[in-house]
């Protein structure tokens, strides 16, 4: 864990106590970090602790807190016990709600044939992250499908909504599916599809046959007025890319989409954010100055605002160039499975991972970005 207190420009390295053997705990491993403020400024970590001895694993889903910025972390408290196939935890603090946080996650696992049993499911707190309501349901898919990386968005009404990916199998349909929970996640409604597009298979680098990035996990986000976006990966081919966004103005209730002007090449790994004056940004790669036979798959940062909720956008270069073919090598997404993007008082804070030639400790070094759109 990192923290830092001067706008970025400098870092301080925490643990979490009693996370894994090494720091105390009981478990092998710790993944899928997720870090949230809450509106009364308490840090919430969220993520997976695992026993790789098991078969299935047993992944148990885990929070900690820290009430002084990050410098300090509580040892983590179980909000779901070790089960196989517990994936992709990501935890939300409250902006509104003094102490109060809210964890959910999938449990899907593709070793085993469908019909499947994959569930989203979601626990809150309401004393920082001390104890953790039992866990409820919030979506099952159905049995030849699989929904992954929900995210908790908390509106200004009060209300939750969680915001999903789902692969369908048997349909042939990736969509963005979308829950709201009007009692702060004791009961959830039916999801809605608030976007989708023809389930792709694998895109193959056309030079050296290896798998591009494409994890295809939504980010959302909501703006001052409410308006809640989500942004995904849209690449048709190796060649043709772009990223989908969708928005609402109700709520979650309904969903219309709006185009991201300005991806020629195949995109991913996407990030929304809003900041406090409603300016919408998104990050995402692409591969648009990636030039065949130069003995590199190029990827470039980049960055699109607007000021008028989507109706028209302005683009910057963040980072790049930065080469696939050198970035954790044998992983299937080389920069990880999702950067971050958050509203600032006055633009944008990002996190993002490059290799060579930027990578100088490892072969994917992790990057923060302070993007000012002009206004």
């Amino acid at each position: 864990m990192a923290s830092s207190f001067d706008g970025g420009k400098t870092w301080r390295r925490t643990t979490i106590p009693g996370l894994t053997r090494c720091t105390g705990g009981s478990s092998d491993t710790a993944s899928d970090p997720w870090v949230s403020f809450g509106g009364d400024g308490t840090a919430y970590f969220g993520g997976q602790a695992g026993l790789m001895s098991t078969e299935p694993e047993e992944i148990a889903i885990v929070a900690g807190h820290s009430n002084n910025g990050g410098r300090r972390w509580a040892p983590p408290a179980t909000v779901a016990p070790g089960l196989g196939g517990n994936e992709q935890p990501a935890i939300t603090g409250s902006p509104t709600r003094s102490g109060h946080a809210y964890m959910t996650w999938s449990n899907f696992r593709l070793d085993v044939d469908p019909p499947w049993t994959n569930t989203v499911s979601f626990a809150r707190t309401r004393d920082r992250g001390v104890t953790w309501s039992r866990p409820v349901l919030v979506d099952r898919a159905g049995p030849f499908a699989i929904d992954q990386a929900p995210r908790i968005q908390a509106l200004p009404d009060g209300s939750l909504l969680a915001i999903f990916a789902r692969a369908d199998f048997e349909t042939q349909r990736a969509s963005i599916q979308t829950a709201r929970s009007l009692d702060e996640g004791r009961t959830w409604l039916p999801p809605v599809e608030a976007g989708f597009k023809p389930l792709a298979g694998e895109f193959h680098d056309p030079e050296t046959g290896e798998i591009l990035p494409q994890p295809g996990y939504p980010s959302s986000t909501v703006g001052p007025d409410g308006t809640v976006y989500a942004a995904f990966e849209n690449s048709s081919s190796p060649t043709a890319g772009g990223i989908g966004i969708v928005k609402s103005g109700d709520g979650g209730r309904t969903w219309t989409g709006i185009t991201l002007p300005g991806v020629s090449a195949f995109a991913f790994e996407p990030a929304i954010a809003v900041d406090k004056h409603g300016t919408v940004g998104v990050i995402w790669y692409d591969l648009r100055n990636d030039r065949p036979g130069d003995g590199a798959t190029t990827a470039d940062l980049w960055f699109s605002s607007s000021k008028d909720g989507g109706a028209t956008w302005r683009q910057i270069h963040v980072a790049g160039p930065t080469d696939l073919r050198t970035a954790a090598p044998d992983a299937l997404n080389r920069f990880g499975e999702y950067q971050g993007l958050a509203g600032l008082p006055t633009g944008f804070a990002a996190i993002f991972g490059l290799s060579t030639p930027q990578a100088r400790n490892g072969p994917t070094d992790i990057f923060f970005a302070h993007i000012a759109p002009g206004r």
